[in-house]
């Protein structure tokens, strides 16, 4: 692959993300895109871009008439003992769930990329984005990123006729071990409230998830928006102090 050269966008990003980390706090307003494009030199679009990226990352969130803001980030995900499974969970509610792929596209991974799935700079990465719905709602859009070089030649087609942990099982023996997820509240951008079928500005939740493989290598990094009036995570706590009692089995 030719050498990478970071768009602008992108590290505008980088530099946004610098001063939101180190320079301000949860809930701080962000400059207006005409102060920040008069500041960094750069065309509105170009702040654009960097703000809806920034977003799609849970580093800020906007509010129609106000403003950008920074968002109130989880600073360490929440390990969860089991894998999540869209459709396992829509059909243990009772609900029939589908998927919609909106497209699958092969990108150079860029500055943000490195840091969470430890690839280097301009790497192959897929970008596969989904739209999940359970009895014909639309209850959550899914932007994951997939190292090329772990699942060479992936196609929509394998994807439509099977779910990804199953084609990555199946298909390139790569087995599921653990799984880090961060949830916060936030507010659905214009794009994605159109794909959810819900008015722009409202409500949602965030997850951010990092999965592993049993070589302990990043085989997927997720973020979902999902609807804050239809989807519901559950999580079960149970007291390491206490043993659990299992009934006897009998042969």
């Amino acid at each position: 692959m030719a050498k990478y050269e970071q768009p602008l966008h992108e590290q505008l990003v980088d530099l946004l993300r610098e001063k939101i980390t180190h320079g301000l706090q949860p809930h701080d307003r962000l400059p207006s895109e005409r102060e920040l494009s008069k500041q960094y030199q750069v065309s509105r679009n170009t702040v654009r871009m960097a703000l809806d990226e920034l977003e799609m990352m849970g580093y800020i969130y906007r509010q129609h008439g106000r403003g950008t803001f920074v968002a109130n980030r989880l600073a360490n995900p929440t390990d969860l003992t089991t894998t999540y499974s869209f459709s396992d969970q829509m059909r243990a509610m009772g609900r029939v769930p589908h998927t919609d792929i909106v497209y699958l596209k092969l990108m150079e991974a860029p500055k943000f990329l490195v840091e969470k799935m430890h690839v280097p700079l301009g790497a192959p990465v897929y970008k596969l984005k989904r739209i999940r719905w359970a009895d014909d709602v639309a209850m959550m859009v899914e932007r994951t990123f997939l190292p090329a070089a772990v699942f060479p030649q992936l196609t929509t087609a394998r994807l439509t006729n099977h779910s990804l942990y199953h084609l990555m099982q199946t298909d390139y023996n790569v087995a599921i071990q653990r799984a880090n997820e961060a949830f916060y509240a936030g507010i659905i951008s214009a794009k994605d409230a159109h794909r959810l079928g819900v008015p722009s500005g409202s409500p949602g939740l965030n997850v951010q998830r990092t999965t592993y493989d049993t070589r302990d290598r990043v085989v997927e990094y997720t973020l979902s928006v999902s609807r804050g009036d239809q989807f519901v995570y559950q999580v079960h706590h149970v007291n390491p102090g206490i043993a659990v009692r299992h009934p006897a089995i009998n042969d």
